[in-house]
């Protein structure tokens, strides 16, 4: 179920933007930030918890 979970946090907004407007839909640092945050969601519900500060930030 995890692996389920965080595959569709990473891909679910950038396939649906792709499908329906096109490959330039979603440019490098906007896909960057969206995998980061969807890392920092999927540890703060399926990671150990981490220390003050340990967790990339998006830029």
């Amino acid at each position: 179920m995890a692996a389920t979970h965080f595959n569709w946090l990473i891909m679910a907004d950038p396939v649906n933007r792709v499908m329906l407007l096109g490959a330039d839909a979603l440019p490098g640092p906007a896909l960057k930030r969206h995998a980061t945050e969807a890392v920092r969601v999927f540890l703060a519900a399926y990671g150990k918890p981490a220390k003050p500060g340990s967790l990339p930030r998006g830029n």
